[in-house]
């Protein structure tokens, strides 16, 4: 069989046209730098127009050469060099730089290079998208920066009707940033650094008040900070603190009697002491979850003394926290028992219970936790350990942004 190949002519130059498939520019002419294949471009269009208003203004004056770095072709870095012109615009009362329709404004890189650098940092951490791009580390964050200007969206706010708020620490000496969650689309809509009542606040003063009335139910931890900013500035929400931190409360005071307990034992019985120290993962465990390995260690804890009771106590809350039926005479009669138990702890958890009564009731009336609000926190920990920490908040906060706020990337770059 004869097989015919048509054989056709191509310019260099409009075969890089369709290659980089970049718009706004006219590739005219290339050279090779060492290794680095750079590409001289100039606009299609004539006229200037500003990177703040928008507005357009006739072409005055010649430019400057400026370049910009693209996805690499062949195992090549690109450059793509354009003149780039500064004018005076009326509107904005300022001298700027052009814009340019290839590159986002004060960036050196190609709009489809950041939408892969940042595609990437979207699923792996900082340094090994720096390795991969030949970038600087806090080149990285500064375009997650850019991204998030761009892309994150701006009527997000529009229909909040249930939130999670939540803190988390990202640097030592009580650096923290407050995190509000979208329950309805599992998406960060809010982040800030600090965690006290004004920082949340800053938050609902810059929502429209008819957001604010569309709030329904808030659900957080027992922080008072955020308990005074919500019930200022959210006239019609509903504050729910769900079963995870009434868990968490009910384990970190039985541990508190497991550790006294062993203390009082090693004064007198250091072998009982030692044994009493072991059952630290055994009381943490459900009873309905506990491992046949630590079956025979709850032979230790006797119902009769302290740890036995503070343990059945933990045991009686967390099983209430899953039956919603009845659940509110029997949480009464639990905190009753807990403040008459004369174990201090529990005595303490008792009344601290008692005090957050409606928000433990909302929770089970509404059945809305703060899983999704916990669970962005634990990616935001990934995020952070796998970036080595941050310095500051700023990097951080877009990171935040670039991978939890629901910014779609174009999934189709080729990277190499």
């Amino acid at each position: 069989m004869d097989h015919t190949r048509e054989i056709r002519s191509v310019r260099v130059t409009t075969l890089f046209n369709k290659l980089l498939n970049l718009q706004g520019l006219w590739i005219e002419g290339f050279a090779f730098e060492d290794d680095d294949l750079v590409l001289y471009a100039r606009p299609r269009r004539r006229r200037m127009v500003c990177p703040h208003c928008g507005s357009s203004h006739p072409d005055t004056r010649s430019g400057k050469p400026r370049r910009w770095r693209h996805l690499g072709i062949w195992s090549r870095r690109v450059w793509i060099e354009s003149p780039i012109r500064r004018f005076d615009c009326r509107r904005c009362d300022i001298t700027v730089t052009e814009s340019v329709p290839w590159a986002r404004h004060g960036s050196d890189f190609t709009k489809q290079f950041e939408d892969a650098v940042g595609l990437l940092a979207q699923r792996t951490d900082h340094t090994a998208v720096s390795q991969l791009f030949g970038i600087a580390w806090v080149t990285v964050g500064n375009i997650a920066e850019r991204l998030v200007d761009e892309l994150l969206d701006p009527d997000r706010f529009a229909t909040l009707r249930r939130i999670g708020v939540d803190e988390i620490s990202f640097r030592k000496h009580h650096r923290y940033l407050t995190i509000v969650t979208d329950h309805d689309t599992g998406n960060v809509v809010w982040v800030a650094e600090g965690k006290s009542s004004d920082v949340l606040k800053g938050f609902f003063k810059s929502l429209p008040q008819d957001v604010c009335e569309a709030i329904e139910i808030v659900t957080m931890d027992m922080s008072q900070a955020y308990q005074k900013a919500v019930r200022e500035s959210l006239p019609n929400a509903i504050i729910a603190f769900d079963h995870f931190h009434v868990a968490k409360l009910a384990n970190e005071a039985l541990n508190e009697v497991r550790r006294s307990a062993v203390r009082e034992a090693s004064r007198t019985d250091p072998e009982q002491a030692k044994a009493i120290k072991g059952l630290r993962w055994t009381t943490l465990y459900r009873f309905d979850n506990l491992p046949e390995k630590h079956e025979s260690s709850l032979e230790l804890l006797d119902p009769e003394l302290p740890l036995g009771m503070a343990y059945l106590l933990k045991e009686q809350l967390l099983m209430l926290l899953r039956r919603p039926t009845g659940f509110k005479p029997r949480l009464l009669d639990w905190v009753v028992a807990a403040t008459e138990s004369a174990i201090d702890p529990f005595v303490r958890l008792g009344n601290t219970i008692h005090d957050h009564l409606d928000g433990i009731f909302a929770f089970m009336d509404n059945l809305v936790s703060n899983a999704r609000a916990e669970g962005i926190n634990n990616k935001v920990r990934l995020l952070s350990h796998r970036a080595f920490g941050f310095h500051s908040a700023a990097p951080l906060i877009a990171t935040i942004y670039l991978c939890c706020g629901g910014i779609q990337l174009p999934q189709s770059l080729h990277l190499l």
